[in-house]
This record gives C-alpha cells, sequence and structure tokens, in this order.
C-alpha cells in the first residue's frame, strides 16, 4: 500500500513497504516540469542484522520547477543544474537520514517541515557526492593496490570470527581503516556478495554444519549464530535450506542410528 502527503506546493512525498528485501540504492530522474528521487532501502544492509523480518521501504520525493525555482533565479533557473543518476548505492549515513523518515512522529505541519527539510537533504546529498566524492569512488581502481585488496579480506576474517555479534559496516569500516563506499564495493567486486548476504550466508552454513555433526539442540545453536529466539533462527533456515533445523537434525539422527 502507497502512501502519500503533499507536503506543500511542488513537493510531494509517497511511502510504501516492500514485501520481499531490496539492495539499498537510490536514483534521480529529471524529467521536463520536475525531479523525481527514488530511494529503496533496508536497514539490514547496514546493520548486518538477520534476527528479526526487516521490511524494505521505498520512498520518492518530485521537486517541481515551481518548489525548486525558489532557491535560484527565476530568469536562468532550469533543471539541468541537477546531475541524474540511476541506481546509486546508499551509505550508511544516508540511510540514518531514510530511517529518520520512516520512523517521523511528527503530524501536521511539523511532519510537512520535517519531511521538507529531509528532501532537501537527500537532494543535496546526492547532487554533492555525484559532483565529486561518487565520481572519484566510481572511476578509482582502489583494488588493484595490494594494501587496499588486504582490508576487504581483513573484513572477512573479522566477519567469520563474529558471527555471533555481526560488527555493522561503520564499525567494520572503521576497523580495517577504509570508507564505507570502499568497503561495500569492494566486498561484492571480491566475493561476489554483499557484506549482508556473506554473513547470512556464513550463518548458515555454521548452522548446518553445527545441526548435523553436533548435539546442541536448536535453540543452542540460534544462540551461536547471533539469534535472539529459536523462531527467527527457525525461519532464516528454512528459508535457505527449504528445511527446519529441527528436520534437518530428525535426520540426520535417523541416518546415525
Amino acid at each position: 500500500m502507497v502512501h502519500a502527503q503533499h507536503i506543500r506546493t511542488g513537493l510531494t512525498y509517497s511511502f510504501r513497504t516492500l514485501k520481499s528485501p531490496r539492495e539499498s540504492q537510490c536514483s534521480l530522474s529529471r524529467l521536463p516540469d520536475k525531479l523525481v528521487l527514488l530511494c529503496q532501502f533496508s536497514p539490514h544492509d547496514c546493520n548486518i542484522s538477520i534476527n528479526e523480518q526487516v521490511a524494505s521501504y521505498e520512498l520518492q520525493f518530485e521537486f517541481s520547477n515551481e518548489f525548486l525555482i525558489v532557491y535560484g533565479n527565476k530568469e536562468s533557473f532550469n533543471l539541468d543544474h541537477f546531475i541524474p543518476f540511476n541506481q546509486k548505492e546508499i551509505c550508511c549515513n544516508t540511510q540514518m537520514v531514510l530511517h529518520d523518515i520512516v520512523k517521523c512522529k511528527h503530524s501536521g505541519i511539523l511532519k510537512s517541515m520535517f519531511l521538507e527539510s529531509k528532501a532537501l537533504s537527500l537532494l543535496l546529498y546526492f547532487q554533492n557526492e555525484q559532483t565529486s566524492i561518487q565520481a572519484l569512488c566510481n572511476s578509482c581502481k582502489f583494488l588493484s593496490k595490494p594494501i587496499e585488496k588486504d582490508k576487504i579480506f581483513k573484513a572477512k576474517e573479522l566477519i567469520l570470527n563474529s558471527l555471533d555479534k555481526p560488527y555493522t559496516i561503520p564499525e567494520l569500516s572503521m576497523i580495517i581503516g577504509i570508507n564505507q563506499c570502499y568497503l561495500k564495493k569492494g566486498f561484492k567486486e571480491i566475493f561476489g556478495k554483499t557484506v549482508y548476504d556473506f554473513v547470512q550466508e556464513q550463518r548458515m552454513l555454521k548452522a548446518k554444519l553445527l545441526l548435523t555433526t553436533t548435539n546442541f539442540t536448536v535453540s543452542q545453536i540460534a544462540d551461536q549464530i547471533g539469534f535472539s529466539s529459536q523462531s527467527n533462527f527457525s525461519a532464516a533456515f528454512k528459508k535457505y535450506a527449504g528445511v527446519f533445523p529441527s528436520e534437518l537434525q530428525r535426520v540426520q539422527t535417523e541416518i546415525n542410528s
């Protein structure tokens, strides 16, 4: 279900919860009479948590000429000042802004003021990044430097040693000394998976090993790979392996008996 709101003349906002997880990304379309900023994000992309069922969200802001012209010279204003982009990764700092929007508690005029300020912040941030930092990030070949590549492998090592309490992406980037953009891009390029997907896969592989080679209970295994409840672990394992952990244990017991 889409929730739409007219913030003020020339600025509209819509929001919906997505049924399936999406990789966090953003795009800006430049139409003849407006800009359309579309963001999809999942909080787990930075938290690296699979304890709970985390929703993904889609947020869209539409900025009309009428709305934007107040920030420039009316005679020379046009939307060419804004650089469009497609499927741009969202860093964790930007996700915090999006999270604030989704969790907004304001109502009435205060909500409109809040959404307008956040919408402009996002638009300004992406435009600044598009003309400077992101251009450099996309074009550099940092993985060709052994020291930078080693940092990505160090991140993998840290992840494997902390599956019960995984680091967030900001924490990983700080420990290994690399910015979040490089970490996410480098990890996916080297290992073919996002950090989140890699963590999820490794947790499930460890769970499968423990289920088939030890006498630990399902609850104990859930705790060892960082799940807050057995039910959440069972649901995640069923999604990954096609069977519930208790079913796998039962089959393994029958084989060994």
